[in-house]
């Protein structure tokens, strides 16, 4: 009897690349996603070539027509390029960094994988004959070993360990996206975008970020992130506690912090005016860390049961490299099976964690470095 599938749980970055790269393998993968098959992630990330470069091999691509295929502004016959003058912190982007169109990205990694849309996988549940699946709606799937990068609030390892890990930063973050009309793109802020599709502003501490999500022909989609540190216990727009569903709720102390800024230059100007502000789609984000504990991984090692990306290692949107240690992860663990089978996990999570602690401390670090008073920026 052919032994079963192994079970992805999520089909974000760190998924695809993992079930992509064992499919390079010739290993059999099924991956389990909770959202539909519609279009999404419709923004931009920043890739690295200590990521990317790795992933190449497994698409089959060379470099090049890897950026022209997700670089955000390829309608234009761009790849993605960042201009390290136009970053508050250069350090930490190379050379070879550019700006990737997160859902062109997904959709390519998806290619030839078995994906099960709007599978809610809710547990994992031992049985005498193995282990099983339980889905949202009542579905249950026998699976064999079981591969969770469902995310820092991974609903499989809720179901399996009463252990919590993340932490939220005392930083206040919002962020935002616009469409902006080709007319209004192309005299406004292609110029001050000066060739780079990601741009930032430090202001005494307070960071403005704008960023190119996707060309079009009739339009550009633009997001903007506004960010800074805490002010403390009686600062009513740090809400760490805040449940999942309140990131869309948008208070009036917000809207009058952006209102009494004055004088900045473009494109923040045109990007954070008020009235304009008002119809964008808001989020507000938590900046959230954590790792799991060594034990606690190896004991569902036991079981079969694994874990990867942000579901063991959560770092913040700003500072952190989600993504890109979603890549890392998805190829390196897909080489140790491939080489170990699942009975290898266990090293392989005592090699990697050590990277994991270094990951998640420097992430802390640049979050607080971007935010620091030396008024860096354009």
């Amino acid at each position: 009897m052919a032994p079963r599938p192994i079970s992805i749980v999520g089909a974000g970055i760190g998924g695809l690349t993992l079930g992509r790269s064992l499919l390079k393998q010739g290993i059999p993968t099924v991956l389990y996603e909770r959202a539909p098959s519609t279009p999404r992630h419709g923004y931009s990330i920043t890739l690295h070539a200590s990521a990317y470069r790795s992933l190449l091999d497994v698409l089959d691509m060379d470099e090049r027509t890897f950026r022209g295929q997700v670089a955000v502004d390829r309608a234009s016959g761009g790849v993605g390029d960042i201009n390290h003058g136009s970053i508050v912190d250069p350090r930490h982007i190379s050379t070879t960094s550019f700006r990737a169109h997160r859902g062109r990205f997904e959709r390519l990694l998806r290619e030839g994988l078995d994906i099960r849309w709007e599978h809610a996988v809710e547990a994992v549940r031992e049985t005498s004959s193995g282990l099983v699946l339980w889905l949202q709606d009542g579905r249950r799937f026998d699976s064999g070993c079981v591969i969770a990068a469902d995310g820092p609030h991974s609903p499989i390892w809720k179901s399996l360990s009463s252990a919590t890990s993340l932490r939220v930063l005392p930083f206040v973050a919002f962020s935002g996206k616009r469409l902006v009309p080709r007319a209004v793109f192309d005299s406004i802020y292609a110029s001050s975008l000066e060739s780079s599709n990601l741009v930032e502003l430090n202001r005494a501490g307070v960071v403005f970020q704008v960023q190119v999500s996707e060309h079009q022909e009739e339009h550009a989609s633009i997001s903007w992130v506004y960010s800074r540190s805490a002010k403390g216990p009686t600062d009513v727009l740090h809400k760490p506690d805040r449940p999942m569903s309140g990131a869309t709720d948008m208070p009036k102390e917000f809207f009058h912090e952006i209102a009494a800024l004055r004088d900045l230059p473009q494109p923040f100007k045109e990007m954070f005016e008020i009235e304009k502000l008002k119809t964008d789609r808001i989020l507000h984000w938590l900046m959230r860390v954590g790792l799991v504990s060594m034990q606690e991984l190896q004991r569902l090692a036991k079981k079969e049961v694994f874990f990867m990306g942000d579901a063991v290692h959560v770092e913040p949107i700003i500072g952190g490299q989600g993504a890109n240690v979603a890549v890392t992860d998805g190829l390196e663990l897909a080489e140790c099976i491939a080489k170990s089978g699942t009975k290898g996990l266990s090293e392989w999570y005592k090699a990697q964690y050590p990277d994991w602690e270094m990951g998640v401390s420097r992430s802390e670090r640049v979050i607080r470095e971007k935010h620091g008073e030396h008024g860096a920026g354009l």
